[in-house]
């Protein structure tokens, strides 16, 4: 036991659903391929037409496992409402007892794992309407009818909260976040960034954003603000949840183009040949597209909370703005006449692939020997 390396460890990990390929996904499927798991555990098979971008990584769907199984089918769409529970019914000595669980995503948490299991989470962040944007939504109709669901979710998020030994965070952000609200300590563990497949190209002259058309990520107001503006802006990412006057501007605007999602290959072209990237997620947990625009030699146009506020050093790496239309102009304003100062490419080291092969596994060999410790204390007691 005293020699116990991390190649001798079960390893398995757990995925809360996927209805679309994102930030998680990549972050779950590098996880697997650093770790040398071929398989990741999830809540139904992956529901998005296209296949896995950002790896070969198999999941395996637990619902066949609970019973009565048309009934958990059924639960499983309804989603978050029923996820904890899922979760907790799943009998991990079914999926080969594991000596590690990590849990990615919130509802995951929930899980009950044998006691000789040491179960970490990899928190992307607290459910964010549960916690630091439950009020974000209050003078809508469907947001006041929910908040007696929201409560009780909320209620279910911190009870299953003591079943999580050890959190990895994907911030400082997050860090905060599960100190605020669970009171938990956590480890630092960036996502990796794929810095090498990143490369430099010349400035074609438009600006890019990046990402799912979503009203968290602050898109009406970056498309309010390049109307007024003799930029362009190219757009790249799923359709998201903007309402249909905002797609209504994009369409009509003739400085603005809509690609769509695109594959690997051509988003690392799209960054390599902009003027700049402009990111407007509010309170980002961490946000890859930044450090990726960095990566390609870009400066990057963010607005100034979460981590990509404290990415960014103004004038250097790129530069900050508010979130407002207004605020958006003036920096890309501001980037017309002065650029920046530095090379961003300087700025990504700490997120290199290297990098997180080296966090994880260190923080998972730390956390093992600490758990292997309090079992032999209480086998010795």
């Amino acid at each position: 036991m005293a020699d116990l390396s991390l190649e001798d460890l079960d390893i398995a990990i757990a995925h809360w659903h996927v209805n679309a390929w994102g930030g998680a996904e990549y972050l779950v499927t590098q996880m697997a391929d650093v770790l040398d798991v071929d398989t990741i555990y999830t809540l139904g098979t992956p529901s998005p037409d296209t296949p896995n971008p950002y790896g070969d990584v198999s999941f395996q769907d637990v619902l066949p496992s609970l019973s009565p199984w048309p009934l958990r089918r059924l639960q499983s769409r309804v989603g978050r409402v029923f996820e904890y529970a899922l979760w907790e019914d799943v009998d991990w000595r079914a999926f080969g007892d594991p000596d590690v669980l990590i849990t990615s995503g919130s509802t995951t948490r929930a899980v009950i794992t044998p006691d000789d299991t040491l179960h970490l989470n990899y928190c992307h962040s607290p459910p964010r309407w549960f916690y630091d944007l439950y009020h974000d939504r209050k003078d809508s109709f469907v947001g006041q009818m929910a908040r007696p669901l929201i409560r009780h979710l909320r209620t279910r998020d911190m009870a299953i909260d003591p079943r999580v030994d050890h959190y990895m965070a994907n911030s400082p952000i997050i860090a905060r976040r599960l100190q605020k609200y669970y009171e938990r300590d956590s480890t630092v563990v960036y996502p990796p960034v794929d810095t090498e497949a990143c490369h430099v190209g010349d400035d074609e002259g438009y600006y890019l954003h990046l990402g799912r058309l979503d009203e968290e990520k602050g898109v009406p107001e970056i498309i309010e603000a390049f109307r007024d503006l003799d930029q362009r802006l190219v757009l790249a990412g799923g359709e998201g949840d903007i309402d249909d006057a905002v797609r209504r501007q994009i369409e009509q605007a003739d400085n603005i183009e809509y690609r769509g999602f695109v594959p690997e290959s051509e988003k690392y072209d799209l960054l390599a040949r902009c003027r700049a990237l402009v990111f407007n997620g509010r309170n980002e947990d961490f946000g890859i597209v930044p450090i990726e625009a960095n990566a390609s030699g870009k400066a990057v146009l963010a607005r100034d909370e979460g981590f990509p506020g404290l990415f960014v050093t103004d004038g250097d790496n790129g530069l900050l703005h508010d979130g407002s239309a207004d605020g958006i102009q003036a920096a890309v304003n501001r980037f017309e006449r002065e650029g920046i100062d530095a090379d961003p490419r300087s700025y990504v080291e700490t997120f290199s692939r290297d990098a997180f092969d080296t966090r994880i596994k260190s923080t998972i060999a730390d956390e093992f020997d600490s758990f292997r410790e309090l079992t032999n204390i209480e086998n010795n007691g």
